[in-house]
């Protein structure tokens, strides 16, 4: 028997009154030359009354299994199939016609192509689109691949994702990011700039925890870094600055926040830092260098009376510091991860991200970010005028507008000493609307408070705990 180009997979659980769908549209392909094998993964539902129409096609494989879960199911899949390219179909969501025809044109014209993955429209319940996902083209509008194609319909060469070890099995979501770094790491990637599935949002969608989203990315990174790229794993230095008044008072390094002053936030969760060599406090203030020694392990610089003004550019506070360590220590990091007292609900995860966004992705800088999901407008000759025009329904990716939550500012030395703030490749971490926020005045500062004592997931500090 001739094996088949592409193998279409779909990992099914509880989704039996979407399976329809799903599956007639890998049926009703332009392109013949495929198989399908479906995994109902424990499903408790109808999934098996649903598969049974399909029992005896002959171009469909059914496995039924105890639940195992995604990625499980995908390796399992991977093993099974037989086609040069495979592609992962959700059984949510339902394919155009061409996709097939399309994505395996790329892989068999270019062969320095290790994935593909296409536009996509996003509809609901009702399959009525709500928007059309527009990804930045690759190499022309996006150079540092630091946004992963979406893990469900990329289609990759079967043997070069098992060479890669195919699916980590230590996750429960997020597998496409775990396959974007895996994959781009080796081997280029490829888009096509047309909508060819249809990505179904309900409220049972995985996809709808943006925490649970944000925290697995941050594990896969740490993960790929530790398998990859150790070798590669910049010397950071952790950099607090704080003055100790500010033209915004309620920003000042010991103003309480939960029972403990705003320094002391940035200092213990800095501390928990797996990934931060050093940490240095530069202050012009007496008080906060006094405070900031207590804790062990943290270091306090005096800062020039030159570079005490609210006018004082960052960069040149780090050089300060830098220039100091490099005279009287002969030290010199690879980067420096300044950090903020005013923005107290970072933790020490997102440092860590961000120093591994500038391993993996080669970049010279990395801010952490909110994406600006509202409209926005500026100015102009006639009044206001949008600057992130969505075209209706349209949402273009390369429109995409992040605003800086001054969380983490990671950059490299070279950078620095190059009295520039940001190199030419920056990276981003995404950061969720309750750990971005800056306190400039006294409801930033009841919002804080708030979020540490009533938000799930928040971390509120214990209230006899001065240092460490």
């Amino acid at each position: 028997m001739i094996a088949p180009k592409v193998t279409v997979y779909i990992p099914a659980h509880n989704y039996g009154k979407y399976l329809d769908r799903s599956i007639g549209s890998v049926l009703t392909q332009t392109m013949t030359d495929w198989e399908l094998i479906v995994i109902d993964d424990g499903s408790t539902d109808d999934t098996q009354v649903q598969l049974a129409k399909f029992r005896s096609h002959p171009k469909i494989r059914l496995v039924e299994q105890e639940n195992r879960g995604l990625n499980v199911s995908n390796n399992i899949a991977i093993r099974l199939a037989t086609g040069r390219y495979v592609m992962r179909l959700d059984a949510d969501d339902y394919l155009d016609e061409n996709i097939l025809t399309v994505l395996s044109s790329v892989l068999d014209s270019k062969p320095d192509v290790g994935l593909v993955y296409p536009d996509y429209y996003i509809v609901n319940d009702r399959e009525e689109v709500v928007e059309i996902i527009r990804r930045k083209k690759v190499g022309e509008e996006d150079e540092i691949l630091d946004l992963p194609a979406h893990g469900a319909c990329t289609m990759v060469r079967r043997d070069l994702l098992l060479a890669a070890g195919g699916y980590s099995e230590d996750f429960t979501c997020q597998d496409g990011y775990d396959l974007w770094l895996k994959m781009t790491a080796r081997h280029l990637p490829y888009n096509v700039n047309v909508p060819l599935f249809y990505y179904r949002q309900h409220g049972t969608n995985l996809t709808r925890g943006q925490r649970r989203i944000l925290d697995t990315r941050g594990e896969i990174k740490r993960k790929f870094v530790e398998g990859h790229l150790r070798d590669q794993q910049p010397k950071v230095l952790g950099l607090v600055l704080a003055v100790g008044r500010s033209v915004h008072p309620q920003s000042e390094p010991f103003v309480s926040l939960a029972g403990q002053p705003l320094l002391w936030h940035t200092l213990s969760h800095a501390k928990r830092s797996q990934l931060l060599d050093r940490l240095i406090v530069s202050s012009e203030d007496d008080r906060v260098l006094e405070y900031s020694a207590a804790f062990p392990g943290v270091e306090a610089f005096k800062r020039s009376a030159s570079l005490t003004s609210a006018t004082a550019r960052t960069e040149a506070v780090a050089m300060e510091v830098l220039q100091r360590l490099q005279t009287e220590e002969g030290y010199r990091p690879d980067a420096v991860c300044m950090l903020f007292v005013n923005t107290p609900l970072r933790r020490a995860e997102h440092i860590d991200r961000s120093i591994d966004a500038l391993t993996i992705f080669k970049a010279d800088s990395v801010i952490s970010v909110q994406e600006e999901l509202a409209q926005l407008f500026q100015h102009r000759k006639q009044g206001l005028a949008l600057i992130n025009e969505t075209h209706g329904e349209l949402r273009l990716e390369r429109e995409a507008l992040y605003r800086g939550n001054g969380a983490i500012h990671l950059s490299r030395t070279d950078v620095l000493e190059s009295g520039r703030l940001l190199g030419d490749r920056v990276s981003h971490i995404v950061m969720l609307p309750e750990e971005s926020l800056k306190i400039h005045n006294e409801f930033d500062l009841w919002m804080a408070e708030r979020i540490l004592a009533d938000w799930p997931g928040s971390q509120r500090p214990r209230t006899n705990q001065n240092r460490g």
